[in-house]
């Protein structure tokens, strides 16, 4: 199943990340986001605990100097950032959402400059104008509508991602890609569990509408692709490929979550969207080092 090529498997990563967009604002009017997590990631922890089998990759997770890490990393990588991705949702559209995303790459540059004291270079500072460019041009299209509320939360959380890349990068080296995924989807249900039971006090009654076929079928559909098939490409495509070069392929994911959120009736093709996406995309480009110069070898 995960016996790819890593460039096969950024592929999936993407086409997973675009889905899961979608898909999580189709879940929206069935269930408090909280709790659509909650389930949704036991049930991707459950298909991992049942392909691991009695490999011993399940044992992993328990070890001292994995589960601390991982703690962190399913917090802020999955808990705490996919909760207000899906209230965000309730206000804006798949594709504004991922496109604002994409300052998490100027969050980037923030955090290291701060902890790491790194620099950022003029084409660096250049390309995160351009990702300000794209986002502000997406939530002025909304003005002063609730769609403009939606997009500002998403670029008020997308710092916690960068939070989770330190966790991450402190795992040891030898868990399999497939490990670090299962341990991000397993490790989110400790802080998923605490807002669900906190919710009522945080934004009133929590909502399940459980006799509806589609939530369940949504739920499935998340848990697969993105928990438990795009998280282990990601990190299979990561391990074996230049991080830079899977970096390029996985922002360009708005392309594919714009597509298919037009095609679900989602989002409609707009020129600011465009532009938007083009301005937002290109800058994180640049501002992970992409864009090569003229001349320079691939």
């Amino acid at each position: 199943m995960f016996n790819v090529l890593p460039i096969y498997a950024i592929w999936l990563a993407w086409l997973a990340t675009s889905i899961n967009v979608v898909i999580s604002k189709l879940a929206v009017p069935y269930a408090t986001s909280a709790l659509f997590l909650f389930f949704t990631c036991a049930f991707a922890t459950l298909c991992f605990r049942l392909y691991f089998g009695n490999s011993g990759e399940w044992k992993k997770l328990f070890r001292k100097d994995v589960w601390p890490k991982a703690l962190g990393m399913g917090t802020f990588g999955t808990a705490l950032p996919m909760t207000m991705f899906m209230i965000a949702l309730k206000y804006t559209t798949p594709v504004n959402a991922s496109i604002a995303n994409q300052v998490e790459m100027i969050y980037s540059l923030i955090l290291a400059a701060i902890l790491l004291k790194e620099r950022p270079t003029l084409k660096q500072i250049g390309g995160s104008v351009l990702i300000l460019a794209g986002v502000i041009l997406i939530v002025l299209e909304g003005g002063t509508s609730i769609q403009a509320k939606g997009d500002l939360l998403v670029i008020g959380y997308v710092w916690m991602y960068q939070v989770s890349h330190i966790f991450a990068k402190k795992l040891p080296k030898d868990l399999a890609p497939q490990t670090i995924a299962a341990a991000r989807a397993f490790y989110a249900l400790p802080a998923l569990g605490l807002l669900v039971l906190c919710w009522p006090l945080l934004d009133g009654p929590i909502v399940l509408d459980a006799s509806a076929p589609a939530l369940w079928i949504i739920l499935v559909i998340s848990a697969l692709i993105n928990y438990f098939l795009g998280n282990s490409y990601w990190y299979q495509a990561i391990r074996n490929m230049d991080l830079s070069k899977a970096t390029a392929i996985i922002l360009s994911y708005p392309v594919g979550t714009y597509i298919l959120s037009v095609a679900f009736g989602q989002d409609r093709v707009t020129l600011p969207k465009i532009i938007g996406m083009v301005l937002a995309v290109g800058g994180a480009y640049v501002v992970t080092g992409i864009v090569k110069t003229k001349g320079e070898s691939k």
